[in-house]
């Protein structure tokens, strides 16, 4: 099942591959103003998952990837050196995990569809059918001959216990395929195809208090309060 952050469980949430799903959506679908303390246990997730990871090696492709967003985080009106240094590292961070996050989604993608394929072979009606018809001929052929050869015998008796295994055998490999279709559901529910940087800057910048803007409210004191207030802008 796929992780979820809400809320309740910020508090203990812990940002890594198995976890980037949830937290680039609840990111992706935040809308402002949220409760204070909300703001600052995203705060602390977002700066303690900054400290234990480990920013990869500067190469061409790294220096040309931080390019792209030191200009787009200029064009959001961030111009604090360090504060774009530091959400530059951010990005790069929510970078590597959903880089990691693709290669495990596509990975169980393939080996669930493996499997289920497997599971279909397995269901096929020709083995059934095939195992009911030679059991029906070497019957008959046992019937037929006065004193039956034991090969035949061996024979029937095989083939009538692949056929019984396989009717017996279909119940189980139904709640296997329902099991392994939900697990797909789950790793495809949970995929995240692609990242939208400018809304990673635009909220990760509110929340880390990085940028200001005019008539938007980043949290309130009070989580009771009215959202359909009038007065409140949203993002």
């Amino acid at each position: 099942m796929g992780i979820n952050v809400t809320s309740d469980n910020l508090a203990d949430f812990t940002l890594s591959v198995d976890s980037f799903p949830a937290f680039y959506k609840k990111i992706a679908a935040m809308r402002f103003p949220i409760a204070v303390e909300e703001v600052l246990e995203l705060r602390d997730l977002i700066n303690q998952s900054l400290e234990d990871f480990e920013q990869p090696a500067d190469n061409p492709q790294s220096r040309e990837f931080k390019d792209s967003l030191l200009t787009a985080i200029h064009t959001f009106g961030i111009e604090n050196d360090r504060h774009c240094q530091r959400l530059l590292n951010i990005l790069a961070m929510l970078r590597d995990l959903h880089y990691h996050h693709s290669i495990n989604s596509r990975n169980a993608d393939e080996r669930l569809r493996q499997e289920m394929a497997a599971n279909r072979e397995a269901r096929s009606t020709r083995y059934g059918l095939l195992s009911v018809m030679a059991t029906i001929v070497c019957g008959m052929a046992w019937i037929g001959v006065a004193e039956a050869a034991l090969w035949l015998k061996l024979l029937t008796a095989g083939f009538a216990f692949f056929a019984w295994d396989y009717h017996h055998s279909l119940p189980s490999l139904d709640k296997e395929i329902a099991r392994l279709t939900a697990q797909l559901n789950d790793v495809l529910r949970n995929r995240v195809d692609t990242l939208n940087w400018k809304t990673l800057i635009h909220k990760i910048s509110l929340i880390l208090g990085f940028k200001q803007i005019s008539g938007v409210e980043v949290f309130r004191h009070n989580p009771e309060h009215d959202r359909s207030d009038g007065l409140r802008t949203y993002h």
